[in-house]
């Protein structure tokens, strides 16, 4: 029980001391090499979302048409499960791509 309260208050007073580190500069100081990793980072976001789109996708759509090949009864509940998935997984590269585009026109 000492040891877990001795790495919490280590791990407290390591946030403590490291909030100074990262502490904003003041306004007026950016400089264009903020810019590029902007871009650079919005590049990797979309690459990331875009690849989990893809996995997603490729996931949900096998489901779908072995749950039709077992059961082609259930047409029309798979069919509306199907779509829904797809909407919801595409939506996610979507919002990805208008957060950067805000972000990067800003």
């Amino acid at each position: 029980m000492k040891r877990y309260f001795a790495m919490f208050l280590t791990a407290v007073g390591m946030l403590l001391v490291a909030a100074p580190a990262f502490a904003q500069a003041a306004a007026g100081h950016a400089n264009a090499d903020n810019a590029k990793w902007v871009i650079i980072t919005a590049g990797f976001a979309m690459a990331i979302a875009s690849a989990a789109c893809g996995y997603a996708q490729s996931k949900a759509t096998p489901a779908a048409c072995e749950g039709l090949a077992r059961n082609p009864g259930a047409r029309p509940g798979i069919q509306f499960a199907l779509l829904l998935a797809l909407i919801l997984i595409e939506s996610m590269a979507l919002y990805t791509f208008a957060i950067i585009f805000a972000k990067v026109s800003a």
